[in-house]
């Protein structure tokens, strides 16, 4: 007979079995130098490979994205999502609920473009965000 192995309260078999899912990232409690770092190295990928899959245009995301923190959050918010909604553990109706979050940022994001009309060529500041800092 085979002794059983201790119990470990620390152990989460769980965790162990699938590995452990960073939770959303909240980009303004990010330095100036982890956000540079989070947007260059794990966003930015992600957001190229959105744009291709889905082929959105430049009045969704436009080539100056990194440069609104609106559409920074916006996007970490739906890259999390996307990554919580395919897991393994996820339920079957999540690949839907995914699609769902995509068009919600979606629309978000093209009421940002239209805020600050950037175009291929051309970037533009937030009005509003410059009335924020003045006040």
């Amino acid at each position: 007979m085979t002794a059983e192995p201790p119990l470990s309260f620390d152990d989460d078999a769980i965790e162990r079995a699938f590995g452990r899912l960073a939770g959303p990232i909240h980009v303004p409690s990010l330095t100036s130098r982890e956000r540079e770092s989070f947007v260059r190295e794990q966003l930015s990928p992600w957001v190229r490979l959105l744009v291709r899959r889905f082929a959105l245009d430049t009045r969704v995301v436009p080539p100056c994205w990194t440069r609104h923190p609106g559409m920074v959050e916006a996007l970490a918010a739906l890259r999390d999502h996307e990554r919580a909604c395919f897991t393994e553990t996820a339920a079957p109706s999540a690949a839907l609920d995914w699609f769902r979050g995509l068009r919600e940022i979606e629309a978000r994001l093209m009421d940002l473009g239209a805020a600050t009309r950037c175009s291929t060529n051309q970037h533009r500041e937030n009005p509003a965000a410059r009335w924020a800092d003045n006040a």
